[in-house]
């Protein structure tokens, strides 16, 4: 399970033991409705039936209880138990209606408001067989209560309570499976707009890269690598320097000319492969432009820029090219310049360019530093 989904699963959970504590304020209604009723003598049970109750009561919810915090109950095909906590408490409500005869009327209200528990989670048939468990369950009674006489009440009266039930529980259930309906649009409409933005981030972020990445190198592109530039230019602390060095190709045009954009395509490609395995993870290389890079070396003195611009620079000299004639190999140029903190970015690249001027004035495949990098 990745962190993710477990952080969604613990969300989940929590959310259902919300629910559950919800519930309890049923039960402790229920509990306050036993104790009046006994107090003032309606109650028509003994008084160990009437502890009963609290006994029973509090063992099952104690059972649900655990199987939340212990996480048992995601083995359920619900993990929020809603079926079985109607269940248990219908029959718990069953037993009470039996017990307090005088009230029973208006204690018959109860069956409503546990089917109220199942209003997010329930199917409309599912509503249906739990609001005809309640209903047979309070039929049950009624037998029972002309058998037993728990209650002194006449048939039709107990029918006509039974046949209102019926009424409310029917409407409850089509309130219910109407507001789950809702629900189910509500999600539905929020997956689909989880989606929409899904698609408009990887969007956004593949335009982001477009705009500032080299689709031929993998590069970043000029602009990119001036934005990033200025950026550690102001993150730089005092003694800190920044290398910077302009590299160009020697000859490229002849390459295109002579072999094809294919194989300058290729040597470009290439010279990317080298300067990004030549370089540190702070470090920065960019197309600046045609067959032209730069380098931004991170916290580098003059010694560490010219070293790593000549290792890139015996590498490439090295590397044969499919595309190229074997006695064929590509040599480069560079300009080099160190930035300070309080440095023109524009003026060190153009101090840069000067030196890279130079290097190819003075018979290309070197590098030259600016006299303001030894300063």
């Amino acid at each position: 399970m990745t962190e993710r989904e477990f952080d969604r699963q613990a969300r989940e959970q929590a959310l259902r033991l919300q629910r559950f504590f919800l519930a309890q304020l049923i039960y402790g209604i229920t509990y306050v409705v036993i104790g009046v009723t006994w107090v003032t003598g309606a109650y028509i049970g003994s008084t160990g039936m009437a502890l009963s109750h609290y006994v029973i009561g509090i063992a099952t919810q104690a059972v649900f209880f655990v199987m939340f915090r212990t996480g048992f109950n995601l083995r359920f095909k619900d993990p929020s138990l809603t079926s079985p906590q109607i269940i248990i408490a219908l029959l718990l409500q069953t037993y009470l209606l039996a017990l307090v005869g005088p009230i029973r009327g208006t204690v018959l209200a109860a069956y409503c408001l546990i089917l109220l528990f199942g209003v997010f989670q329930l199917s409309r048939i599912a509503y249906l067989a739990h609001a005809g468990f309640a209903l047979a369950c309070y039929g049950g009674l009624i037998i029972l209560n002309q058998y037993l006489e728990i209650y002194p009440q006449t048939l039709s009266i107990a029918l006509l309570e039974w046949f209102v039930l019926a009424c409310f529980m029917l409407w409850l259930t089509i309130l219910g499976s109407y507001i789950r309906e809702l629900r189910e649009r509500l999600q539905q409409r929020h997956s689909t707009l989880q989606q929409h933005q899904q698609s408009l981030r990887s969007m956004m972020d593949e335009l982001q890269n477009l705009a500032t990445t080299d689709a031929l190198t993998g590069l970043p592109n000029r602009r990119h690598f001036l934005d990033e530039a200025h950026r550690r230019m102001t993150l730089q602390r005092d003694g800190q320097t920044l290398g910077l060095a302009l590299i160009d190709l020697d000859h490229f045009k002849r390459i295109n000319d002579l072999y094809g954009h294919s194989a300058g395509d290729e040597v470009l490609q290439g010279f990317a492969r080298i300067a990004r395995a030549s370089l540190r993870g702070e470090d920065m290389v960019a197309r600046f432009g045609g067959e032209e890079f730069v380098l931004l070396l991170s916290n580098c003195d003059l010694p560490t820029l010219q070293h790593c611009v000549e290792r890139i620079r015996l590498s490439l000299a090295r590397t044969a090219f499919p595309s190229l004639p074997d006695d064929v190999y590509c040599t480069l140029s560079a300009g080099l310049c160190l930035i300070h903190p309080e440095d023109s970015l524009e003026l060190r690249i153009s101090q840069a360019d000067e030196a890279l001027y130079r290097a190819k004035a003075g018979g290309r495949n070197c590098s030259q530093t600016h006299h303001d990098a030894y300063a």
